[in-house]
């Protein structure tokens, strides 16, 4: 038997080799065919969740296993319906949602006759996602302390977050909450608690004194509030409060300095209501003059005058529509091009509508706290409605018409509406708190503003989405 050379096993290693490679060529390059044939097949997805729900223009964005034609709106179905833009990039079709989508919900994105560049034959990607479920925080004041509390709209599970005497009022950001309580001597102190491991950091205000519409931008981290020094002593030359309703920021993340707005002469603005515009940290403030200004704190206090008014109540959340009104009544003045749109309540049954606080959605209808005038009974009576602007549909009362409505906030994609109301004016007993006091029996009420259905109620105010 001639013996095997090493050079023979060499070649003949070499040839199974590529005898090998040459057959997997021939099955990627089938199986590569076979993928381009059969369509566009999705690969993977990318959303995130949380942001969906918490903003708009927002995207969902599918990978195909191969490059993919131009995608039309068309061609794309969002179920439940919801307005949408599709652009196709390479591999990929990214669906921008144009407003936020609904809390605690399943969505299913359908794209008919998707194909690739290198061969028409159409095929259908869908892919579903279920929306995240927001953490909402309110105030519950009690013995011995006051808490502030988080919860979930639907489910009955709650915590607290912190808990002090005297909890005045709080903004939440993303890593901490802004705290402001009542001092024994009636002064506020401002603190910030860490939400990931309770710590709590005491803040510097411009003096003693007092602390009132508190605010936050949660998106930039700036929290800002109306500060009024404290009296002078007796025997002070100079018996003027330094600071009276003065507008002060403060940037959490950029050295917690407390810096004073300034208005359209340069000085600190002093005002009778605020707000930040939404996403942003640019704010509207009412002067004690009572003209409206837009204002930017992040580039030198930029200040744009917009108009004369009597009172400020809201700004839609998609921050183009502000909630204003005059001595002649209710206005929705567009902050673009200060546009002024006059509102009256539109009709309704079982009485006259007074048009009270109301807020614009982004779909336009709004929602309203009107008093019902019962001509009958010559009683007026509290309701929360939302208005199309030709009609309108009640969305709470209280039972027996025996309490009030004290406000109410929309959620940031205006699902729900939380209404703060007394149940009972008759028994109302105030918590004799000397700053933003209210009563003892306040309870926030969460309502589906579609169905009109209560969903959850809880013994608080002041909730934060």
């Amino acid at each position: 038997m001639t013996p095997i050379s090493i050079d023979d096993g060499r070649r003949r290693f070499r040839r199974s080799l590529g005898f090998v490679v040459a057959i997997l060529v021939v099955l990627c390059t089938t199986f590569g065919l076979v993928a381009v044939f059969q369509g566009p097949k999705l690969q993977s997805a990318q959303i995130d969740l949380n942001g969906v729900v918490e903003h708009s223009g927002q995207q969902l964005r599918l990978f195909a296993n191969q490059t993919v034609a131009h995608v039309a709106t068309s061609q794309v179905t969002v179920q439940p319906m919801v307005p949408f833009s599709v652009t196709t990039t390479g591999d990929v079709i990214a669906v921008q949602f144009d407003q936020r989508l609904l809390y605690s919900t399943d969505y299913t994105v359908t794209i008919a006759g998707v194909t690739s560049v290198y061969e028409a034959r159409p095929a259908t990607i869908s892919y579903r996602f279920s929306t995240a479920a927001p953490t909402m925080y309110y105030l519950h004041r009690g013995q011995p302390d006051d808490q502030i509390v988080s919860t979930g709209i639907t489910k009955a599970g709650k915590s607290v977050v912190y808990s002090a005497t005297h909890i005045q009022s709080f903004v939440v950001f993303a890593k901490a909450i802004a705290v402001a309580t009542i001092a024994d001597d009636g002064t506020s102190e401002l603190s910030l608690v860490n939400l990931s491991d309770g710590a709590v950091e005491t803040l510097t205000l411009p003096a003693r004194g007092q602390i009132e519409r508190m605010h936050g931008a949660s998106s930039s981290s700036v929290l800002g509030f109306t500060f009024t020094s404290a009296q002078p002593s007796a025997g002070t030359v100079n018996l003027t409060p330094q600071y009276s309703s003065t507008l002060f920021t403060i940037d959490l993340e950029a050295g917690r300095k407390t810096i004073p707005v300034l208005g359209v002469n340069g000085k600190p603005v002093r005002v009778v209501a605020w707000l930040f515009v939404p996403g942003t940290s640019q704010l509207i403030a009412l002067t004690r003059e009572l003209s409206a200004l837009y204002i930017d704190p992040t580039r030198g206090s930029i200040v744009t005058p917009i108009g004369q008014y009597t009172d400020l109540d809201h700004i839609s959340n998609d921050g183009k529509v502000l909630s204003v009104s005059d001595q002649l009544g209710s206005i929705a003045l567009t902050v673009s091009d200060l546009t002024e749109k006059r509102l009256d309540a539109s009709p309704m049954t079982g009485g006259t509508p007074y048009l009270g606080e109301f807020q614009v959605l982004t779909t336009g209808d709004r929602i309203e706290h009107i008093s019902l005038y019962d001509s009958v009974s010559g009683r007026f009576s509290s309701r929360l409605v939302i208005d199309s602007g030709a009609s309108s549909r009640a969305l709470f009362q209280t039972v027996g018409d025996n309490g009030s409505i004290e406000g109410f906030s929309v959620s940031p994609n205006e699902q729900y509406v939380a209404i703060e109301t007394v149940p009972d004016l008759a028994a109302r007993v105030p918590d004799g708190y000397a700053i933003e006091g209210r009563s003892t029996t306040v309870t926030t009420v969460i309502v589906d503003v579609a169905s009109g259905s209560v969903v959850k109620s809880m013994e608080g105010f002041g909730i934060s989405w």
